[in-house]
């Protein structure tokens, strides 16, 4: 079932329990109005007062005023139901105004249907299944105990009202077994709507959740995955700087040796015939060498990264270990180190620190590795 279908569902639910609440409301006030009007044509006035504890409401100022009212609130709730309402405040505020509408009507019944407040319940518990804080829980509390306890035998003790009882009592038996039977018949049909609407909501919410929960770790996973892109981009884009330096060395290198050359040529030619412009040439020729290793160096310094300079190569496979695992959050790299004592040359560093990162960046890149081990050791120890 899809979430679309889910909701519809449990929007159909709960206009079903707003025709039917309507149904059982307008039974209760017409039961109560016809009820008085067969103890006036029969004359049984008397005999009703001396049955009740308290003087009832007007039958007719029932009627109109649960008509009255529960449309109302049939109006709030489907209002909201076309059109949800975004602002908590506004929310909040519409579901504390169908609580008195609904606390009301039950009251005007005198407390002989409290169901009412199930079909409140539903639509609050739909409008506030995003809002998980203190206040919708207590909402939802305040609901059920005015449920639980909206009771005439209840209520009786602090609010004088007549018995409703006692207007189904006032017919024959047969028309009176017959009234509470229909009675009975659709508060029963409302808790079973109730029930369904629960079960249906609690099943929605659950998927929902579920739907959430691989929402979020497909999340984490691309994350991860974006992750150890950008580690590997990173990684070729070094490479691609390394290669860029290396070209320029080889045109920097290139060009010295030769103006090296030609300087060493016109020296040879010259040298037998004048000696001193010879020397002119050959200072020439060796400030063009001072500029070419000066050239040189500052490419390799280029190549060469920091930490090796700073740290050493430990120090420097650490650091870049590091940053790798920094770059994901299931990545694991090992380093087993056991050539302290071996003092490499710059060039042999450089080679070792450089195979060691491409063998990491291609682990990551085509392997999709998760845990890398990384051992260093001398051939004399094996």
């Amino acid at each position: 079932m899809s979430r679309f279908t889910g909701m519809r569902m449990i929007s159909s639910l709960r206009n079903l329990m707003v025709g039917l609440n309507y149904l059982i409301v307008m039974f209760y006030s017409s039961v109560f109005l016809l009820a008085t009007r067969f103890i006036v044509n029969h004359q049984k006035s008397n005999l009703f007062l001396s049955e009740i504890d308290h003087i009832p409401k007007n039958p007719v100022t029932i009627f109109f005023a649960c008509l009255f009212l529960y449309a109302v609130l049939a109006a709030l709730i489907l209002s909201r139901s076309v059109s949800e309402i975004s602002e908590k405040a506004a929310n909040l505020t519409s579901i504390i105004l169908e609580i008195i509408l609904g606390f009301q009507i039950v009251y005007y019944l005198n407390m002989a249907y409290s169901g009412l407040f199930l079909m409140v319940f539903s639509d609050c518990l739909f409008h506030m299944r995003r809002e998980k804080n203190t206040t919708s829980y207590s909402v939802l509390g305040i609901l059920a105990c005015l449920y639980f306890l909206s009771n005439y035998y209840v209520v009786s003790f602090f609010f004088p009202m007549a018995d409703p009882a006692a207007y189904f009592n006032v017919f024959d038996h047969s028309l009176s077994s017959l009234l509470i039977m229909l009675k009975n018949l659709l508060e029963m049909i409302n808790l079973l709507i109730f029930v369904a609407y629960l079960s249906l909501y609690i099943n929605h919410q659950t998927k929902e959740n579920e739907n959430i929960a691989q929402e979020l770790n497909m999340i984490n996973q691309v994350n991860r995955e974006l992750k150890n892109y950008a580690a590997i981009t990173e990684r070729m884009g070094e490479n691609n700087e390394r290669k860029r330096l290396a070209r320029e060395i080889h045109d920097t290198l290139g060009h010295a040796l030769t103006g090296i050359a030609a300087g060493v040529d016109a020296t040879l030619i010259i040298i037998d015939k004048s000696p001193d412009l010879a020397k002119k040439q050959l200072h020439l020729v060796s400030q063009v060498v001072r500029e070419g290793i000066s050239d040189v160096r500052n490419s390799l310094n280029k190549l060469r990264p920091g930490a090796l300079e700073q740290a050493g190569l430990k120090g420097a496979l650490q650091k870049m270990i590091t940053e790798f695992i920094g770059l994901s959050d299931d990545l694991q790299i090992d380093l087993n180190y056991e050539v302290e004592n071996i003092d490499f040359e710059v060039a042999k560093e450089d080679a070792l620190f450089r195979v060691v990162q491409e063998s990491i960046t291609n682990s990551i890149r085509h392997g999709a590795a998760n845990h890398i081990q990384i051992h260093f050791t001398s051939l004399m120890k094996i």
